[in-house]
Formats: structure tokens, C-alpha cells, sequence
């Protein structure tokens, strides 16, 4: 059995009412890291704004990761270029550790669409110090992650053509345009919790196992457009090879909070036929002897979950050693 995640007991972290430069009706999907200055947990939070239907990004800052301190009174990115017009979405923040700077992909939406963009920085509570380098990745595209560390001298990356999971690698984040094909890692699975479409959560951990990373599976919408999520752990010298995924919903919408019956103006109601049923997994982070997982919940709120890292590592390690799990494609 893998050990179990446990919601934290202070969610939802971050509600729509907590944001005070917009009136949001959702604030969710957050990109997560520990910034190396102040050694707190900072959150790149989605905020769709109700009156343009759009979204940004505000910033919010906790010292334990579990409770919020802080929460900015103002967006840390706002939809400043071309490519933004739309909406500025769903972050992924790595912190590169050979180069002591941050990577921050989103979505950048606009009339092409979701596009995967990037933002490289040397201090992440500094949004001056942002620079843009645009839509990485040619066509529509989301889900992206960046490993912490270089595989063979080459940054490693994961993005979603839809409706699977590829590994890129590439030798510069900002001279070329990424590799828009890949090695497919991760893809849907008839008749499962992931039947539908997968994506990427978290950048992946550096562990003793292998890459370890929380991605997200959702349902088609005639099965109700649930969104659950997955472990995934990659071979450290060999990321395109699945070590193991997960079979079983690894934490799936269950508490209230998760689950939004009502109209919500952030998404098309047609599309959840039993209510907005979302678990999506943006962040991981180390603390103390706990991995924390941060998620956006029903696309309203965020929320955090706890595991022991040591549990979870060696009941992963006999998960592979005993070739359990999911199949990955």
C-alpha cells in the first residue's frame, strides 16, 4: 500500500475572499517552491477575476506551509503581454539549483490559445526582476514542468500535447523553441480514474528512488470530468522510463471544498455533469520530514496535503521492486 496523503487540516489555504486588488471567484491552481532567501513557502496563485473573466497571478507567502501568512495586495503577473491577453495561468515554479534561479512556466492564453511560456528570475518576491521570454513550445499546449537538475547536461521537461504526458530535453530554456513532440511517458487509460487526459503536476523531486512528481488524471465528461491525482516516479539517469504510476487515485475530490455544485463563472458548467469534482496538483515542497502537495480544489480554492517523505519513498520503492501500479500507457 502507498502510504496515503492527509488533507491538511487549515484548508482551504487560499479562498476567492482573501484577494483584495480584484473581486476573484476563484483562486486556485498554485505554483509552489520555497524561495532560497527567506526560506518560506511562496504560492503563485491563479486569480480569475469575475468582472473581465480573465486571469493573473497574485502571490501569497506561508512560513510553515500549512497556513497562510501573507497574501499580496496586488498581482505578481499580470496580462502585460500579447501573448497574456486572455489569461495568465496555472504556474509551475522550479527553482534551478546549478544556477540559483527560478523557472516559472504557465499558461499564457490569448486568440492562439494556451500556449506554454516562461518566465526565468533570481528572486521570486521581486516581479520586477521577472523576465518573459514568451510561448516556448509551437501550438496549443499546458501542463509544463522543468526538472530542478540538468540529465546529461540538458535541462529535462515535461509538457502536455493533448491528451498525454512527453519528456523533452532541451540545451537552452530561452535561445531555441522546445520540441513541441516528445517521448510519451504518461497517457490515459481506458475505464480508470485517468481515462480521459493526463497532465503534469509538480516539478519533479530529486529522491533516492527516482524522480517523483504528482500529476493529474481526469475523466471524460460523460464519466463526470473528475480530476484526480497520481504519483509518478521516473528513472534518475533516464527520465523517459516510468518506474512507476499510480493505479488508484493517490488523493481524488472527496471533501466539500473539492467538490463545487453550484455555477461558477471560471468554467463551463456543461463540461462537470455532476458538479466541478477537481483535485489538480501544481506544487510540491519539503518540509520538515513531510512532502506537502498544493492543488487547486473544484477550480474555487487551494489546498494542501501531507505525507511522511520516508513512508512514502519506501512504500513507492517496494511498489517498483515488486512491479505494482498502474500501466503508463
Amino acid at each position: 500500500m502507498i502510504a496515503p496523503l492527509e488533507r491538511l487540516d487549515t484548508n482551504p489555504l487560499v479562498r476567492p475572499s482573501d484577494i483584495t486588488f480584484v473581486k476573484a471567484s476563484g483562486t486556485f491552481n498554485p505554483g509552489v517552491t520555497v524561495d532560497r532567501k527567506t526560506d518560506k513557502v511562496v504560492l503563485l496563485v491563479r486569480v480569475f477575476e469575475e468582472a473581465s473573466r480573465r486571469s493573473c497571478l497574485g502571490l501569497a507567502q506561508s512560513a510553515d506551509g500549512r497556513r497562510i501568512d501573507e497574501i499580496w495586495d496586488r498581482p505578481a503577473v499580470a496580462r502585460d503581454a500579447p501573448y497574456e491577453q486572455w489569461g495568465v495561468e496555472d504556474a509551475r515554479i522550479t527553482y534551478l539549483e546549478d544556477e540559483k534561479r527560478y523557472a516559472i512556466t504557465y499558461t499564457g492564453y490569448s486568440r492562439d490559445g494556451p500556449r506554454v511560456c516562461l518566465i526565468t528570475t533570481d528572486d521570486l518576491l521581486s516581479p520586477t526582476s521577472y523576465r518573459r521570454h514568451g510561448p516556448r513550445i509551437a501550438g496549443e499546449n499546458k501542463n509544463c514542468v522543468i526538472f530542478p537538475k540538468k540529465v546529461d547536461g540538458k535541462y529535462v521537461i515535461l509538457h502536455r500535447p493533448m491528451p498525454r504526458i512527453v519528456c523533452i530535453k532541451v540545451s537552452s530554456l530561452e535561445k531555441k523553441e522546445w520540441p513541441a513532440n516528445g517521448v510519451a511517458i504518461v497517457g490515459p487509460q481506458p475505464n480508470t480514474w485517468r481515462s480521459s487526459r493526463v497532465g503534469a503536476g509538480a516539478p519533479p523531486l530529486r529522491t533516492d528512488i527516482g524522480w517523483l512528481f504528482p500529476f493529474h488524471g481526469a475523466t471524460s465528461i460523460e464519466e463526470g470530468n473528475v480530476y484526480s491525482m497520481g504519483w509518478c516516479v521516473l528513472d534518475l539517469k533516464k527520465p523517459e522510463k516510468v518506474l512507476y504510476v499510480s493505479d488508484a487515485p493517490a488523493l481524488t475530490p472527496e471533501a466539500p471544498y473539492e467538490i463545487e455544485r453550484n455555477p461558477i463563472p471560471q468554467v463551463d458548467m456543461a463540461n462537470f455533469k455532476t458538479g466541478v469534482r477537481v483535485v489538480f496538483p501544481q506544487g510540491l515542497v519539503e518540509r520538515g520530514d513531510d512532502l506537502l502537495v498544493y492543488y487547486g480544489a473544484a477550480d474555487v480554492s487551494i489546498a494542501g496535503a501531507r505525507v511522511n517523505k520516508s513512508a512514502l519513498l519506501t512504500s513507492l520503492e517496494e511498489a517498483i521492486k515488486e512491479k505494482k501500479g498502474g500501466v503508463p500507457l
